[in-house]
């Protein structure tokens, strides 16, 4: 076979060369499942995998100090710093770190409307829960007196138009908070026969009321023990 013949041979033989390197780097260049990349460059693969496990903890230290630090934080005590009540709320807060005004006075209406129902309704058995002896026993009285007289309330708490904080104290442990409420009330009292004794059933009267709440704010119990009341 002659030069020519030759040259003509090796560049068919270099281009079949040179399409069989190609197909394999496109095979080769996607990989598809396992192709022992893993074992290979296994020292690689586990510094790496080492480093990640270096980082990943030291985010999730980090993310849960801002949990703890989160939680540790007390809420907004809901007072200004110029109130006469400040320095003795933020005692209680210290104490109790869930403690904050705005909860105590949503909790303080709702104890209002609980009381004054089961007063008047003479559930005793409710009274006793929320009362202390002292209270209690006034309450009570009342009760016994209506029911000896045959006498009922008609009475209706129509809404509680403010709480002001009146004072606060804290000695020791145990906190007295005492708050006054103005709200609007339809007072009535009936007889036996239905019959009106005192009041009127036909319009509300704004009512002026004085209550002392009282609680051992070290204790896991979060209820407040209503320990006085009068009138505004």
């Amino acid at each position: 076979m002659d030069s020519g013949s030759d040259n003509i041979e090796l560049i068919i033989l270099a281009v079949i060369a040179a399409f069989i390197i190609f197909q394999l780097r496109k095979v080769l260049g996607s990989r598809t499942g396992y192709d022992g990349s893993d074992e290979e460059d296994n020292g690689t693969f586990e510094r790496r995998q080492e480093k990640e496990d270096n980082v990943v903890p030291i985010r999730r230290d980090q993310a849960h100090a801002e949990d703890i630090e989160s939680q540790n934080k007390a809420p907004s005590l809901g007072v200004k710093e110029d109130s006469p009540f400040y320095g003795v709320l933020s005692q209680i807060q210290n104490i109790d770190r869930s403690f904050t005004v705005d909860t105590f006075l949503d909790g303080a209406e709702y104890a209002y409307g609980m009381v004054l129902e089961a007063f008047w309704t003479g559930n005793k058995k409710d009274l006793r829960n929320m009362l202390n002896k002292d209270v209690f026993g006034q309450f009570e009285k009342v009760i016994d007196d209506m029911q000896a007289d045959k006498h009922h309330f008609e009475n209706k708490l129509m809404d509680v138009e403010r709480i002001d904080l009146e004072d606060v104290s804290l000695t020791g442990s145990m906190a007295e908070i005492t708050v006054k409420y103005t709200s609007h009330m339809v007072l009535c009292t009936k007889d036996e026969e239905n019959r009106i004794m005192s009041g009127d059933v036909t319009g509300p009267v704004r009512v002026t009321d004085i209550w002392t709440f009282c609680r051992d704010v070290k204790s896991s119990d979060p209820n407040w023990t209503l320990v006085a009341t009068r009138n505004g």
